[in-house]
């Protein structure tokens, strides 16, 4: 029987629930050229993803480095990530690190970017138009300059799962392909989190919206056309975070989507997540598939996209045109 979804009883599944597994050794910052390396020829059939592709400017941040990591879990090499003009297009099993500089063959967490989003709005435009049932191009933050275990990715990775063996804060402001969308938070362990949006498992078991309004040939957002995605993180008298606001829009269009995540229980008063933004978490973009990701995309208890994860995942998603300003 399908899991019941409420705010008692998030069942909403992270980004990397398809590989939750028992946590790696964290490998000491010693060791980390000489794994490089190692990897290296081995990496992809023998390409060695480019560390450092290129800079992105962001309105409200500056130029910034894109750093790309070499191993998507511990012992699993990742897919590149290109940029094509500040154009970010990780492909499969790509994921990449926003940060004030990068030097290849090395990782420091201190060089990641560290955005300290409370009070702010950030925006971004998104292509997935390739992305089917099973594929997951996602936007997130976590907190990574914070982290000093260089983890079994051999780059200070962490996120809400140790996919590679650190657990951190984790605010999914993107998982998505052309058919489903989901927003989530998590806090420091909390795997699962709570998510909003569209398709398979979400807060209360109630879509925020539906096919009509988002996917292939939708009246609001066109998946097959590149969209804007906007997040805000209002704060309350007090300076504590009062809700993650999600907009999606697209040109030419007369409406847009909008919702308000507003509770999350496991973390009352969004106390843990208002420091984590207060300190600064760093963004990250990722490329992945899996025939289980019904979480995501599936129909839930009725009315979500896929009934089955056919992995057609095509061409690279894009992640381009980054703002951050005061939010209303």
């Amino acid at each position: 029987s399908p899991p019941v979804c409420s705010l008692l009883t998030p069942c909403s599944l992270t980004s990397h629930i398809s590989h939750r597994s028992k946590p790696p050794a964290v490998m000491s910052a010693s060791r980390i050229a000489m794994a490089l390396a190692t990897l290296g020829s081995h990496a992809l059939g023998g390409t060695q993803v480019e560390q450092c592709p290129g800079t992105i400017t962001v309105a409200g941040a500056g130029t910034l480095d894109v750093v790309a990591t070499q191993l998507n879990m511990p012992g699993v090499p990742a897919g590149p990530v290109r940029n094509v003009g500040g154009n970010i297009l990780p492909e499969m099993w790509g994921r990449a690190y926003f940060a004030k500089s990068c030097a290849s063959g090395t990782y420091n967490n201190s060089d990641y970017e560290a955005w300290q989003l409370l009070g702010k709005k950030l925006t971004y435009t998104t292509e997935l138009s390739q992305a089917g049932c099973g594929c997951n191009a996602a936007m997130y933050l976590v907190s990574m300059r914070q982290n000093s275990e260089v983890s079994g990715c051999m780059d200070y990775y962490c996120d809400a799962n140790s996919v590679c063996g650190v657990n951190c804060h984790e605010i999914d402001i993107q998982e998505a392909n052309k058919y489903a969308w989901h927003s989530a938070l998590h806090k420091q362990w909390d795997g699962n989190g709570l998510a909003q949006g569209f398709g398979g498992w979400v807060r209360d078991n109630h879509f925020d919206f539906d096919q009509e309004e988002y996917g292939p040939g939708a009246r609001c957002v066109d998946t097959t056309q590149p969209f804007q995605v906007s997040v805000a993180f209002p704060v309350n008298a007090d300076g504590r975070l009062r809700a993650m606001e999600m907009t999606l829009s697209q040109n030419g269009r007369d409406c847009e989507i909008h919702y308000s995540m507003d509770k999350y229980p496991a973390d009352e008063d969004f106390e843990l997540l208002s420091q984590a933004l207060r300190a600064g978490m760093t963004p990250v973009v990722s490329y992945w598939k899996s025939t289980e990701m019904l979480w995501l995309d599936g129909p839930g208890l009725g009315g979500g996209p896929c009934k089955e994860d056919t992995v057609h995942c095509g061409t690279s998603p894009q992640f381009y045109g980054f703002s951050i300003q005061d939010a209303a």
